[in-house]
């Protein structure tokens, strides 16, 4: 049996995932991260993006999450972030909705900008996830439901 590791995926609202998993792929703001068993101690910050998890059985399993933590120990990965989708969550938003949020978000963020209550920095975040969100919802809308 191949070796696998731990994968503990949290959001502040729940747990999303808790298994074992021969491979990982994370998004950092250093870059997307690949994660093995026995992979050496490390500490990132997420970005917002697709984590795939591999599982024993050659089945992937994809999540999207927020900015978050990323922990890895040599058999055990932890991410944490703002909050995550599942691709059943994905599947139960209407893209045109997310689409007017990020409209929305777009507006608010200007009009605070302008009164100078919310830095550059802080909004650059909220419309990166919001974008990175429409792109994988919409990816998932082009594959079909379930695992790949």
């Amino acid at each position: 049996m191949a070796m696998t590791i731990r994968v503990d995926i949290v959001s502040m609202e729940r747990p999303i995932f808790s298994g074992d998993a021969s491979f990982v792929s994370i998004p950092t703001e250093a870059g997307e991260v690949g994660v093995t068993p026995l992979h050496t101690q490390t500490l990132s910050i997420l970005r917002p993006g697709e984590v795939r998890v591999h599982l024993a059985d050659g089945s992937v399993v994809r999540y999207f999450v927020g900015f978050g933590i990323l922990e890895v120990q040599p058999m055990v990965v932890s991410i944490i972030a703002d909050w995550a989708l599942t691709e059943e969550d994905a599947h139960g938003v209407d893209a045109s909705e997310l689409e007017a949020k990020l409209a929305e978000e777009a507006v608010y963020i200007r009009d605070y900008e302008q009164r100078g209550q919310l830095d550059f920095t802080s909004a650059q975040s909220i419309m990166i996830e919001a974008e990175e969100r429409l792109k994988w919802v919409r990816s998932l809308r082009g594959m079909g439901a379930g695992r790949r």
